[in-house]
């Protein structure tokens, strides 16, 4: 059941999903080592997928035992700022993490891959993941916002753009915050005739032990790439992630949202084939519990 939409000036435009094969590589398995984790059998999981030009998903699947309390993915490749990571939620009653990449309209020459990250534990207090649509949009960008259950706090965030057969669409935000997550989308610099809504998941559980959010911005400019790292205090350790593009105007696509290290949180982005001559930035999130 769809839940209303919420617009306002600072949302952004997005992309849809399509049924295609998943295929996964699985390429590294980190274990989140050094002082004991808030939550027991911390662990993240990467994979990668075959490098080509078609649309394709990918899935990191957590151990036996464990869930999914936090995702994110990267494109390699060619066709950076032309192709968008649509889809990423937590899938298979939240055993997996799925990533899904897609070409905008006007295709990509080279070759790229799609990268899944899975942030993996015993499940926490309390663990649980709420979902949510917005109404479609009638206008070039949208937002939704999906709050836990009252006493719990996010710790994941997934999100999608639905609508469109390409990225016309672009998945531009994925915000975690203490009791929500926010999924903002926007149109393409081309725009989008037809109709299109947003997905929302978030991962709540019961507060963890020393958790805080690091948030931190790249600089405000207009490049043709940007990047930025959080990273988690002294003692602590990543236990969810969530990014955003600030001013890209769907202009923008994100190329890398996931963990990089027990400690760090990587966002970039790119702009499209045609560049964006306004200012923009990308803002990195991470939560940390000791």
């Amino acid at each position: 059941m769809r839940e209303g939409s919420k617009h306002n000036p600072w949302s952004r435009r997005s992309a849809t999903v399509g049924g295609v094969a998943l295929s996964a590589l699985v390429l590294g398995q980190l274990a989140l080592t050094g002082p004991v984790a808030a939550v027991p059998g911390l662990s993240l999981r990467t994979t990668t997928g075959p490098s080509n030009s078609v649309a394709k998903s990918q899935n990191t699947t957590c151990p036996t035992g464990t869930k999914v309390i936090g995702g994110g993915g990267a494109i390699t490749g060619s066709g950076l700022g032309q192709v968008g990571m649509d889809i990423m939620l937590p899938v298979v009653g939240g055993t997996a993490y799925s990533v899904t990449g897609r070409e905008d309209e006007n295709g990509v020459a080279g070759n790229w891959a799609v990268t899944a990250s899975a942030l993996c534990a015993t499940p926490p207090p309390g663990l649980v993941t709420v979902s949510g649509s917005s109404a479609p949009s009638f206008g070039t960008s949208n937002w939704f916002e999906k709050s836990c259950p009252a006493g719990k706090h996010a710790i994941g965030v997934g999100g999608a753009v639905v609508g469109a057969s390409n990225s016309e669409v672009v998945l531009e935000d994925l915000r975690i915050h203490q009791n929500s997550v926010v999924v903002a989308g926007a149109e393409d610099g081309t725009g989008f005739a037809g109709s299109w809504w947003l997905d929302a998941t978030a991962i709540c559980a019961d507060p963890l032990p020393g958790e805080q959010r690091v948030i931190d911005d790249s600089v405000f400019s207009s490049a043709a790439t940007r990047s930025i790292t959080a990273t988690c205090p002294a003692g602590t350790r990543v236990h969810g992630v969530g990014g955003e593009i600030l001013g890209g105007e769907g202009e923008v696509r994100l190329t890398q949202m996931r963990a990089t290290t027990s400690t760090t949180v990587t966002v970039a982005a790119a702009e499209d084939e045609n560049g964006f001559s306004g200012n923009w930035k990308v803002r990195a999130y991470a939560v940390c519990a000791s």
